[in-house]
């Protein structure tokens, strides 16, 4: 049984493409294409390992990485809006609850913490 077609099959969905901002000193004086990025993401000084929007707040990002931080940022909004320290090894994991209203960040440090939505540590 075929399913009707849906006029809008991406309404609802958030698109989010990143890119990092290389705090490399290697790289400084390196001409790169014209940047029309709607935010840019500051913050980390290693790899990413994990990224996850906020069900509720379209604009709350979070993002973990291997220099052991997370950071959560709103977009369009400057820097980082909230930096989540307390891992001691990298941040492999992030999900937010379904209300939008808690963050969990888990590392390889094996500690899986509870954030609320504004970066202050729950749990």
């Amino acid at each position: 049984m075929n399913s009707p077609a849906r006029e809008n099959d991406n309404q609802g969905e958030i698109f989010l493409m990143l890119r990092m901002k290389n705090t490399d000193s290697e790289n400084m004086g390196v001409d790169e294409e014209a940047d029309d990025s709607m935010h840019i993401f500051t913050g980390h000084t290693g790899e990413i390992y994990a990224v996850t929007c906020s069900p509720t707040h379209p604009t709350l990002v979070a993002a973990g990485g291997g220099d052991d931080k997370g950071f959560l940022w709103r977009i369009g909004e400057g820097d980082w809006a909230s930096e989540l320290q307390g891992h001691g090894d990298s941040v492999s994991s992030l999900t937010f609850s379904s209300d939008g209203q808690l963050l969990a960040s888990g590392g390889f440090d094996g500690l899986v913490q509870i954030w609320g939505s504004s970066g202050n540590l729950i749990h």
